[in-house]
């Protein structure tokens, strides 16, 4: 898979991996605790506004938040900003990690370059990580409703996480469970529940958990 090579050596600083897919299971929560390595990359969003519209730091904030709780790390990073308060388009790059499993195929992928990835990594200065040096941790597939209080969300961010949900998610350790459908949009702008998904996220393993 593509890898993003303008930000390769930012990634390289935080030992970071590549882009890998990950098979998931049909009840990813019984496995329990997994083997994992961090998966970098680079997703153009775009928020279409469909009777919401934000001022950029509110909608910075939400991005990040969503795709935090889904298991992205804190270097979470929004560039490439293309956004104007209240407007009904805004682009963003979204530079972000997040867990998929550490199987060999996955890691193999992961320390597999292109010639043009190497020649950019050795006029950088660069060192391309190996197997070896892919950080691994303990994480879990754990079951997320958008309607949970630990996601600062309001019915009327309905069309933003439909976004996310179709743009981004995919690209991520995520299974849908309970979808988001436009009608609900629809529905929800003049309500006061939350936007009606739930998913299945790969997210590090905390003391707490």
């Amino acid at each position: 898979m593509r890898k993003f090579l303008n930000s390769f050596a930012c990634f390289a600083c935080i030992g970071v991996a590549t882009m890998a897919q990950t098979t998931h299971a049909a009840d990813p929560a019984a496995a329990g605790s997994i083997d994992a390595v961090w998966k970098p990359q680079a997703i153009v969003f775009d928020y279409r506004s469909e009777g919401r519209v934000y001022g950029c730091d509110v909608l910075e904030y939400k991005i990040g938040m969503i795709l935090r709780r889904l298991g992205a790390r804190d270097s979470l990073a929004l560039t490439d900003y293309q956004c104007r308060d209240l407007a009904d388009r805004v682009r963003v790059r979204l530079l972000l990690e997040s867990p998929v499993a550490a199987t060999a195929d996955n890691v193999r992928e992961i320390t597999s370059y292109s010639s043009e990835e190497e020649l950019t990594a050795r006029l950088r200065g660069v060192r391309l990580p190996s197997a070896t040096d892919l950080q691994r941790f303990p994480a879990a597939w754990e079951s997320i409703s958008f309607r949970d209080g630990k996601l600062d969300l309001e019915a009327a961010d309905c069309a933003l996480v439909q976004q996310i949900r179709n743009q981004v998610l995919p690209k991520m350790s995520v299974q849908v469970t309970k979808d988001i459908r436009g009608v609900d949009c629809t529905q929800e702008m003049t309500g006061i529940a939350r936007p009606r998904l739930t998913v299945f996220a790969l997210v590090p393993v905390t003391a707490a958990q």
